[in-house]
């Protein structure tokens, strides 16, 4: 084998600089360098040159966590949904009991012992759910994650301090988190996330730098993962990578843990079937990025026609890329590549130059209170906006390749209610301006 390499000449990234040249027949070579929006240029071929050092895995778990989302407000119906998704495939859910919930109504024969689960919660609730803890599981056998109702003060920030320390005795209890899908919805770049993720933890490292009160428990991102593939990869890649920098400044050993969740930026009403290929692409990115828990939403989230389907087909989906597809039989696959290393390289040197420029400003709660992550990811939608607008961003069936005979029925008060959504859909936009005003006017 070794006398095999030996007859072939390597070739070097000039070698292949100058065959593309060649082939090019004209054009230039800078021709084929993409800008890419999180401003660094992407150049159309790597090599073992463009590595820095030798990559080690950025994350060493090859499994995650099939995780659904308990939506309704009938404590019976939340519980009979829970089941029926655990039985048919789930192995975690997440629950938003920040309005307050009957615990013990809606976890009814769900063993919590032998599942993941994540919890919205506020100080009064959080107290609820350690009551129904202590009655029903000891000190150790649960692992759950906790995100705050609001996280947007230093009054918030002081009364999730009291949150944190009511679990801290529960060992598996991840109640640090930095929540920044809101964030993503709102179409900001993949470089703002990870900046956002390493200012809210901040703020929980310098509060608890001087005391032994940081849980040793791992610290819970929860993100969402577009159809970018590749950069969607590289940027979970990228927080596990800050995450280090981070540990090494404040001297700290906790790991990570990651919940990411399929967007909502890019869903269409129309032709919506191609939702499934949407987030079948997001999921793969986050499984490949190395995410610990994924949610993928139902491809009719945006219009709901038939709640057990999209369900049932979410479910589905994880279920073949771990059963059929076996994703879930290694680690980090995308360690040593060349063009993924550049580009998590890449997202982690840029949000750590934004997540500097925050903590000048003041830090995670100055940014939220001044308007600047405001400004800035509204400035971020608008171009991506404009792609959509310009076609240089092509949706099937929502810009380009429109199902012309497709017939939408979609109430004037479904219309409105989607332009009030907290999101940043530039499709959404798209078909609400093109082909649902006539219809609506």
């Amino acid at each position: 084998m070794q006398k095999l390499f030996s007859e072939f000449k390597p070739s070097t990234a000039q070698d292949w600089k100058n065959q593309v040249i060649k082939d090019l027949k004209g054009e230039t070579f800078e021709s084929l360098i993409w800008q890419n929006e999180n401003g660094f240029d992407i150049n159309p071929f790597y090599t073992s040159e463009d590595l820095k050092k030798v990559y080690q895995p950025a994350f060493t778990h090859s499994d995650w966590e099939i995780c659904v989302k308990g939506k309704s407000k009938d404590v019976s119906k939340l519980n009979t949904q829970l089941l029926q998704q655990l039985n048919s495939g789930a192995t975690s859910f997440a629950l938003n009991a920040a309005g307050g919930i009957d615990f013990e109504k809606a976890l009814k024969g769900i063993q919590l012992n032998y599942i993941q689960s994540t919890y919205r919660l506020n100080k009064s609730t959080a107290g609820e759910f350690k009551s129904y803890l202590d009655t029903n599981y000891s000190g150790t056998e649960v692992g759950f994650s906790f995100l705050p109702e609001s996280f947007s003060t230093k009054e918030d920030f002081e009364e999730w301090k009291k949150v944190v320390a009511l679990f801290r005795s529960r060992k598996n209890a991840r109640t640090i988190s930095a929540d920044v899908f809101s964030y993503h919805n709102l179409n900001c770049f993949a470089y703002y996330e990870v900046a956002i993720v390493m200012s809210q933890f901040t703020e929980y490292l310098e509060a608890f730098a001087t005391s032994d009160e940081l849980p040793k428990s791992a610290f819970v991102v929860r993100i969402g993962v577009n159809t970018d593939y590749f950069v969607q990869i590289a940027k979970l890649r990228a927080i596990r990578r800050v995450w280090e920098v981070l540990k090494a400044e404040y001297k700290v050993q906790n790991d990570l843990y990651i919940i990411a969740e399929t967007s909502l930026t890019n869903k269409s009403i129309s032709d919506s079937y191609n939702n499934l290929l949407r987030t079948t692409v997001e999921a793969m990115a986050a499984i490949a990025g190395g995410c610990n828990e994924l949610i993928v939403d139902e491809f009719d989230i945006l219009f709901s026609t038939n709640n057990v389907l999209g369900e049932r087909m979410a479910i589905n989906q994880q279920l073949i890329l771990k059963e059929e597809s076996y994703l879930d039989k290694m680690a980090d696959i995308s360690c040593g590549s060349y063009y993924i290393e550049h580009l998590t390289d890449a997202l982690a040197e840029k949000a750590l130059e934004t997540f500097k420029r925050f903590e000048l400003v003041g830090g995670y709660f100055k940014c939220v209170q001044n308007g600047l992550y405001h400004d800035e990811i509204k400035l971020q939608a608008a171009q991506r906006e404009s792609f959509v607008k310009s076609k240089k961003q092509i949706l099937v069936g929502v810009n380009k390749f429109k199902n012309e005979t497709e017939k939408i029925n979609l109430a004037a008060s479904q219309a409105k209610a989607l332009k009030q959504l907290e999101i940043n859909n530039p499709g959404l936009n798209f078909e609400l301006e093109h082909y649902f005003t006539l219809n609506h006017a």
